[in-house]
C-alpha cells in the first residue's frame, strides 16, 4: 500500500468532505496531497488501517443532518441520589422527562446532560478507572474553582492536586460518590463558548483508545464530526495543530471528545455495555447515519422503537465503544 498521507492532511482532506457533504469518492484534490504526488484524486484512504474494505471502496452512504452531541449514559447504584449530587454540588440541574427508569441531569445551557440509570446487575462505580481511561470534563467560568470545594466538601473524592497546566489552564480532578473522575478546567483560551446560565458547561469526554489520530478521522468521515481543538500547537514549523490529542466535536459545538493513546492503560471504555455507558448523539435519521457507521466498520447491535416513540441505534465502533443515536419523539434538552 503506499504511504498514507500524513495525519495533519488526512484532517483537512476529512473536513472538506464534511464541508462540502461530498461522498468519499469525490475528494478535491486541491485539499489532498501526497508524498509521491503533488495532488491526487485517488489517494490511499488511512482508515483502511482499521477497515481493509476501504482500500478498494470509494463509495458510500451520503452524510444525513450533521450529528449533535446529547448525553452521556452512566449506570450508578442511586440515580436519583447521584443526580441530586450533581445539582447540588456540580451546578447542574435535573431535566424533567417521562421515563422513569432515566434521570437526566444538564448543564444550565443545556449543551449535554447525563443519563444515569439504576440497572441490577451492571457495573455502577468507576473508581477503577483511570482518569485517562476516561473521565468527564467541565468548562466555566474561575468561580468553578468554588464548584470543585464543594464536591470535596459533600462526598466528592480528589483525584491529584490542584493545579495550572503549561499553557495557564486551571485544573482540578475530583472523584464523584459513583468513583467518575470528574475534570474542572477554567481555560484561559477556551475553545468552546463559556457558560451563560451557569458557573460551568460540559466541554468533553475522554477516553482512551488504541490510535487516536485513525479513530478521530473516522469520526470526520464517518459521523460527520469536526475538530475544534487538539494538542499541540507545533511552533518550529507553521503553528499548525500536530493532533498528539485531538478533540472531536459536533458542527453546533455542544460537545467534545478528547481521545487518549496510551497502551499502558487499558482502554476502558471499548466493549462496555450500552446500559453500562454509552455515548449519544441526536439525530433525526439515525438508520442513516448508523448505514454510513457500518459502511466504516461499526457494528450495528440493535434498533428499537421505544413507548414514548424515541427511536435508538446502538452500535459499536471500530474500537468497540459503545455509541447510540437517538431520534427523540420529544426533545430532553431542549424542552
Amino acid at each position: 500500500m503506499p504511504q498514507h498521507l500524513g495525519i495533519r492532511d488526512d484532517i483537512e482532506c476529512f473536513q472538506n468532505r464534511q464541508r462540502t457533504h461530498d461522498a468519499p469518492d469525490r475528494l478535491s484534490p486541491v485539499n489532498c496531497k501526497h508524498p509521491d504526488n503533488k495532488h491526487m484524486t485517488q489517494p490511499p484512504h488511512p482508515l483502511s488501517r482499521i477497515n481493509p474494505a476501504l482500500a478498494s471502496s470509494r463509495s458510500g452512504p451520503e452524510s444525513p443532518a450533521p450529528l449533535a452531541f446529547e448525553h452521556l449514559r452512566l449506570n450508578v447504584a442511586d440515580k436519583d441520589a447521584t443526580a441530586r449530587w450533581y445539582a447540588a454540588n456540580a451546578d447542574l440541574e435535573i431535566l424533567p422527562s417521562t421515563q422513569a427508569e432515566m434521570v437526566y441531569v444538564a448543564d444550565k445551557d443545556h449543551n449535554f446532560m447525563f443519563e444515569f440509570s439504576s440497572i441490577k446487575g451492571r457495573k455502577t462505580n468507576y473508581a477503577d478507572i483511570p482518569i485517562d481511561g476516561f473521565h468527564i470534563a467541565f468548562d466555566g467560568h474561575p468561580a468553578i474553582e468554588a464548584v470543585g470545594e464543594k464536591m470535596l466538601a459533600n462526598g466528592g473524592q480528589p483525584e491529584g492536586s490542584p493545579g495550572r497546566t503549561a499553557i495557564g489552564d486551571y485544573l482540578l480532578n475530583v472523584r464523584d460518590p459513583n468513583g467518575l473522575t470528574v475534570q474542572l478546567l477554567h481555560r484561559k483560551n477556551p475553545f468552546y463558548a463559556k457558560a451563560v446560565k451557569g458557573h460551568l458547561r460540559f466541554e468533553h469526554f475522554a477516553y482512551n483508545i488504541p490510535d487516536q489520530k485513525t479513530a478521530a478521522l473516522w469520526y470526520i468521515e464517518f459521523m460527520g464530526l469536526v475538530l475544534p481543538w487538539s494538542k499541540d500547537v507545533e511552533t518550529k514549523a507553521n503553528n499548525f495543530r500536530n493532533y498528539r490529542v485531538p478533540y472531536v466535536g459536533d458542527l453546533s459545538r455542544n460537545m467534545s471528545i478528547e481521545l487518549y493513546s496510551k497502551p499502558e492503560l487499558a482502554f476502558s471504555l471499548a466493549g462496555m455495555s450500552h446500559e453500562e455507558c454509552h455515548i449519544a448523539y441526536r439525530t433525526d435519521d439515525p438508520e442513516a447515519w448508523a448505514k454510513r457507521m457500518v459502511f466504516g466498520g461499526a457494528k450495528q447491535i440493535s434498533t428499537r422503537t421505544e413507548a414514548n416513540g424515541d427511536v435508538e441505534v446502538d452500535l459499536f465502533e471500530p474500537y468497540q465503544i459503545p455509541i447510540r443515536l437517538s431520534k427523540r419523539s420529544q426533545s430532553i434538552l431542549e424542552a
